[in-house]
């Protein structure tokens, strides 16, 4: 029988799906990544014992599954953004273990060069540009901010940092790649050394509207050229496994960053429709079209996938810290498992007052503060358990309405569908506070963790193992449609909203405050 393979290569695991046409599961496995942290605010991965894991996954889906690997009729593979790695290009030695995307070494490159006359001149001339030509390529450059979720500064700091990258860089015998870069490469036994656009375009060494790397940030970094992977088509071959490895030399047809995969496996594909995962991080993108968007914001124009000559953009904006706040509830014993909230939540007619921000890693969109702390407002001699674990919920929908108004305020086009993944959405009352805000209906798919398919069905499509997407789109299933409740109830919880704002405003620069002693 014929199937497709499928790895999503994530954080804290690494899956593999064998699918039939029918989008039926073969057989799957999937094994644990142990993330290291050497020192405090650093974040590494061993690129080694990543891709045995990989190998693994791969080798126990089709041994449990009893599959033949020579009907394999494609590998897709989908990978985490922004964490990279060096490697000798001779030897294919890697020089230091791979830096994820949550490393913080590079804080004080950020520091240095958002407050350097170079970039302080880029914006300023990006600002001119714009205002003469009205370019959204000009109004990105006058924006321009480094942060360390980006690759740029991390890979700067690598570069001059790593023992003995500079000696290869001089002689053109340095690999710079991101996870899927390294995978390919190992896969294909260092035959291929590439990316997909998906993957490059947030690593800020990539200009969007060009198509290209991007010159500006390689020349002023002083980024040498050769180390960097071509950029392929998401969709398209990418080369052959090793024969070695799983027993055939399967096709790799599709490549794709875990956030645009679950775009795309989420039917997601006209301007206007919206994917928010909800895991982790909350992850927002919103398919643009063919035209990046040039954000004042804080919403990322990032491709989502080019297939041929379907060139995809999507507008994305993140708050990576929706998966602390259960964190937090279950370290202080409000509750013991997280499927326990929505009872807990829904016991009780309101939150009585109470407030919470969940701003953990600083508050994104439409503030951009990183110096914003988490809070808790509101409380008196009447609050409960009950209170507080319903204004912890109500948070994440807070701050999914928050993003959503961002957005629905700078794009040009109008949001058509909401879909939603990720863990934290088996928590019907978080999707039905957020339909309430909006006055939108919210799908959810009967599966919620859709980052892999979206690699299945690229390539699968890419190989003609699907002729069309009308084969794939049929196999979306919507498990639950929320719709707004009655005028009172959207009416309650907008008001509760506003609260919630005011909440936000005081968290902002707290961490300041700390520092400073600020009693104002």
């Amino acid at each position: 029988m014929a199937y497709v393979l499928g790895v999503d290569v994530g954080t804290t695991r690494i899956r593999c799906f064998a699918i039939d046409k029918e989008g039926r599961s073969l057989s799957s496995h999937f094994t644990g990544v142990e993330v290291l942290h050497p020192q405090p605010g650093y974040s590494e991965i061993d690129p080694e014992c990543l891709w045995q894991g990989f190998k693994d996954v791969v080798s126990t889906t089709i041994g449990s599954g009893h599959l033949d690997p020579s009907q394999a009729s494609c590998l897709g593979i989908t990978c985490q953004r922004n964490t990279f790695l060096l490697w000798n290009r001779s030897t294919s030695q890697p020089l230091c273990n791979l830096i994820t995307w949550q490393d913080r070494r590079a804080d004080e490159v950020c520091k240095l060069w958002n407050s350097s006359m170079q970039f302080k001149f880029l914006k300023l001339g990006g600002g001119f540009l714009h205002l003469i030509s009205r370019s959204k390529r000009f109004l990105a450059a006058s924006i321009v901010t480094l942060t360390t979720q980006q690759v740029a500064p991390r890979l700067y700091w690598a570069l001059n940092n790593v023992e003995g990258a500079k000696k290869l860089a001089n002689e053109e015998n340095l690999c710079y790649g991101t996870v899927d870069t390294w995978i390919l490469w190992k896969l294909t036994n260092g035959s291929v050394h590439a990316t997909d656009y998906s993957h490059v375009s947030p690593t800020l060494l990539f200009d969007p509207f060009q198509m290209k790397y991007s010159d500006t940030i390689i020349n002023v970094l002083g980024f040498p050229r050769s180390i960097f992977p071509e950029i392929k088509d998401t969709g398209g071959l990418f080369g052959h496994v090793a024969a070695e490895h799983f027993g055939a030399a399967i096709p790799i047809t599709g490549v794709i960053s875990d956030q645009t995969s679950a775009t795309f496996a989420q039917g997601c594909w006209e301007p206007g429709d919206l994917k928010c995962t909800l895991g982790t991080g909350m992850f927002m993108c919103i398919n643009t079209g063919s035209k990046p968007h040039a954000s004042l914001t804080g919403m990322y124009p990032v491709v989502g996938w080019k297939i041929g000559s379907e060139l995809i953009f999507l507008a994305e904006a993140n708050f990576p810290s929706s998966g602390s706040v259960c964190e937090w509830g279950a370290r202080f014993s409000l509750f013991s498992d997280p499927s326990e909230t929505e009872a807990i939540a829904e016991s009780v007619q309101d939150s009585n007052g109470v407030c919470f921000v969940p701003a953990f890693d600083g508050i994104q969109a439409p503030y951009n503060d990183p110096r914003a702390t988490a809070s808790v407002i509101g409380i008196t001699h009447s609050t409960t358990k009950e209170h507080l674990v319903r204004a912890m919920l109500e948070s994440l929908a807070f701050t999914f309405k928050q993003i959503y108004d961002v957005a629905q305020g700078e794009l040009s086009v109008k949001i058509k569908q909401i879909r939603v993944d990720g863990g934290v959405t088996k928590n019907n009352f978080v999707l039905q506070t957020i339909s309430n805000l909006l006055g939108k209906t919210v799908e959810r798919p009967t599966d919620v963790d859709m980052t892999v398919y979206g690699a299945i069905y690229i390539a699968g499509l890419s190989s003609g193992f699907w002729k069309s997407r009308d084969e794939i789109k049929s196999l979306w299933k919507l498990d639950r449609c929320f719709v707004p409740k009655t005028e009172d109830a959207t009416r309650a919880t907008s008001v509760q909203y506003r609260l919630w704002q005011k909440a936000v405003e005081r968290s902002l620069e707290w961490y300041d405050q700390i520092e400073n002693g600020d009693e104002n």
